[in-house]
């Protein structure tokens, strides 16, 4: 990210290297009132993969340590220095609204032991089907309004605002599409209904939710997520309002064009050009799913994390760690926890018959990255 942010109380470089973690994102302190209605409930084996996630997500420290296996093993196993914690707007909200905090307090203790950890923290608010949040004319909220900055004001204390360390990404996966019912299936970005919303309430867009967050979080630095579902930034110029101290980021799932030098325009077009303007971007979510078939020998996946990223300034924060997946393309999978150790493997390849290696060399990056 750009020298001018201040992460962690400087404002030198700093490249994130880390995870995205699901593992309090499931509310089961309110499973059973929060996570019904149509698409909300998750298939009774990914909710028992969630609530296995957060247990080890939130398990008491190691002995000697002040935080648990699953952050140790990020840290010695991969030498990452980030982590993103998925949460649940739709479980900060209830508790917001019902004087409650059995949710809140697992969050921050999840948060305080991932920086005893030494990790930088990305807190994502969530609204998607596993963080059991009501949805809105129909469908998932696909843009942030006055119930985001209810679960922020709920989830936000002195402990968290006063610590640089933490990264408030405000609102996951934003679609103008989808919350302004355009009905296009590959539109445009807007950026106008993603700066201000549609028109109507609730969706107020991301302009308003920037700045009420500033106003509970000074001194941290916050992301955006782009257009199309974190998808885009093409034709994006920075909307009057938006607080200083902030970044933007992609989730660039679909990364393969065909060639190398395809993907490479596409990668310009999507964000590249955006961070050669000199905006601070990053990825917070990446795997090699959508591009497994597509790039046999894994020419594109190497320009991608060795050359463009870097060549970029643009770290990586990849998907996911504990997620609850066992088909293709994430890059750590056969996740468990067993007492005091978390065990892994890497999903390479993967049971579709995928020939990359987008784990292991992730792997590898991190290492080279962190012998720098």
């Amino acid at each position: 990210m750009s020298g001018q942010l201040d992460v962690a109380g400087t404002n030198t470089l700093f490249l994130p290297r880390g995870f995205t973690s699901v593992g309090v994102v499931y509310p089961t302190q309110y499973d059973a009132k929060l996570c019904v209605g149509p698409g909300v409930v998750p298939g009774a084996r990914v909710a028992q993969a969630l609530q296995d996630a957060q247990t080890a997500l939130t398990a008491p420290p190691l002995p000697g340590l002040g935080y648990n296996a699953s952050f140790q093993a990020m840290v010695q196993d991969w030498h990452a220095n980030s982590v993103r914690l998925q949460v649940s707007q739709g479980a900060l909200e209830y508790e917001y609204e019902n004087g409650l905090s059995a949710y809140t307090d697992m969050v921050r203790s999840a948060i305080a032991q991932a920086r005893a950890a030494g990790l930088i923290v990305f807190i994502v608010m969530q609204t998607q089907t596993y963080a059991c949040t009501a949805y809105e004319n129909g469908a998932i909220q696909a843009l942030p309004d006055v119930h985001t900055q209810h679960a922020w004001a709920q989830l936000l204390n002195s402990t968290l605002t006063s610590d640089k360390g933490i990264v408030l990404e405000v609102f996951n996966e934003p679609d103008t599409s989808k919350a302004c019912n355009t009905g296009l299936p590959y539109p445009e970005a807007n950026w106008t209904d993603w700066a201000t919303g549609c028109g109507t309430e609730p969706d107020q867009g991301m302009v308003p939710l920037a700045q009420y967050v500033r106003t509970l979080a000074p001194n941290n630095v916050l992301v955006f997520d782009g257009d199309r579902s974190a998808g885009t930034f093409a034709g994006f110029v920075v909307p009057s309002g938006m607080p200083s101290n902030s970044a933007y980021t992609v989730h660039p799932y679909d990364y393969v064009a065909g060639s190398v030098s395809a993907s490479i325009s596409l990668w310009d077009s999507l964000f590249g050009e955006f961070e050669q303007s000199g905006q601070a971007l990053i990825v917070t979510e990446w795997n090699e799913a959508f591009g497994c078939r597509s790039d046999p020998n894994q020419a594109i996946t190497d320009e991608f994390l060795q050359s463009y990223l870097p060549g970029h300034s643009i770290g990586m924060v990849a998907y996911a760690w504990d997620a609850p997946y066992w088909s293709s393309g994430y890059l750590v999978n056969s996740y468990n926890y067993s007492g005091n150790t978390v065990n892994y493997n890497v999903v390479d390849p993967n049971s579709s018959g995928c020939a990359q290696d987008g784990g292991n060399e992730l792997l590898q990056e991190f290492t080279a990255q962190a012998a720098q």
